[in-house]
């Protein structure tokens, strides 16, 4: 059974159309694959909803369809939250310093959190991990560390820039 971690920039895609969104609802929907998130990412949905919302100058009826979406998908198992532990953190810190001051590029700590606790499911679990973001900077930082190639399969789901 193929196992996938969403960061929020591509779980968002499930919840309102798009040319992503296909995809990520057959993965997460389909039943035959284990679809893990962070726990952080509870509280970036939500802001990602939000921000969805005033892109398209949404009524707050359509947050609240898609957050109980959401919350649907966690109740019946489609996706599984992981809780990040002080060691992620730290991990996670390790990362901001590679990202921000050797690459000097912009990833959030949040990014960074999830990347990292998607790389411990990995490493616990020893086995590859799909890890599928929409965020540019996070794809091509990770991309970078061998660590992360070695126990993941990054996926974009969006346009690589140059």
């Amino acid at each position: 059974m193929p196992v996938y971690f969403f960061d929020t920039s591509a779980l968002k895609h499930r919840y309102f159309d798009g040319p992503y969104s296909k995809r990520i609802r057959r993965i997460i929907s389909t039943g035959s694959n284990e679809c893990f998130i962070a726990d952080i990412t509870i509280l970036e949905i939500a802001s990602a909803l939000g921000g969805k919302c005033r892109e398209g100058n949404l009524r707050y009826q359509r947050y609240d369809q898609a957050d109980g979406r959401f919350w649907k998908d966690i109740a019946e198992g489609n996706l599984v939250v992981r809780n990040t532990s002080q060691r992620e953190v730290m991990r996670a810190r390790n990362l901001l310093r590679f990202a921000g001051v050797l690459r000097r590029r912009n990833l959030g700590s949040a990014d960074a959190l999830i990347a990292v606790s998607c790389l411990e499911l990995a490493l616990e679990r020893k086995e590859e991990i799909i890890f599928y973001t929409s965020d540019w900077t996070q794809y091509d930082v990770l991309r970078q560390i061998d660590a992360f190639n070695a126990a993941l399969t990054l996926r974009l789901a969006g346009t690589p820039k140059n």
